[in-house]
């Protein structure tokens, strides 16, 4: 797995964790509720009761703030993959990717809208510090995940690999979105009825017979 990038300074590592975390949740819910661009920095400080000199001694700039929260859903990534056994069958692989996605995203849904919007284009200039951990880390597991399927005769030898793995990661993201995002949910329900967004697990089902189809 990849390591994650550092962004905040030497004194936020010495700090106590109650702080780090005080910091930090704060942080999640203005970036998740405001945006970037209608974050302040200083009413971070303020609602996490430190001072903004002590903010600026702990990041150098509402930025690295903002990577160091993203970096945090990077964490949460690298746990649920290495939990995922990619020797399992194929659809136990996938099937427990999706849900594991649905389960993080709906406990860390404010982690998922600040991904959502580190996604869009206006987003790209901070999105590039990152040097695509998520995307990275993603592909390679699921790269690993076929390649094992492929060596067991679960699918056919002649899968496009990359061009599979692609596909099951921009359901994995509109998967992942409609979970965080109001907009995205409604999408889901025009697209899939409201019985099939109601269930999760059903939802889940369905999404691996589709798979389960495209590579037979």
């Amino acid at each position: 797995m990849t390591e994650p990038v550092i962004f905040y300074k030497e004194a936020f590592a010495k700090t106590s964790e109650q702080r780090r975390k005080r910091v930090l949740d704060v942080a999640v819910r203005e970036f998740a509720e405001k945006g970037f661009a209608g974050t302040n920095i200083n009413v971070i400080a303020d609602e996490a009761g430190i001072s903004i000199g002590a903010m600026y001694s702990y990041f150098t700039s509402k930025e690295a703030l903002f990577l160091t929260i993203v970096s945090q859903q990077f964490t949460v990534l690298t746990d649920t993959l290495n939990a995922i056994d990619v020797q399992q069958s194929f659809d136990q692989v996938i099937r427990e990717l999706f849900r594991q996605v649905m389960v993080k995203t709906q406990e860390y849904r404010g982690l998922s809208q600040i991904f959502h919007n580190i996604t869009t284009q206006s987003m790209a200039g901070v999105a590039n510090k990152l040097s695509n951990q998520f995307e990275a880390d993603v592909l390679n597991f699921l790269l690993a995940a076929i390649e094992s399927a492929k060596a067991r005769q679960e699918i056919p030898q002649d899968t496009d690999v990359r061009m599979l793995a692609f596909c099951i990661d921009n359901l994995l993201i509109m998967f992942q979105f409609s979970f965080s995002s109001d907009y995205y949910r409604e999408r889901m329900r025009l697209f899939l009825g409201d019985e099939r967004v109601a269930d999760g697990e059903q939802l889940v089902d369905d999404i691996m017979r589709f798979i389960h189809q495209q590579t037979q």
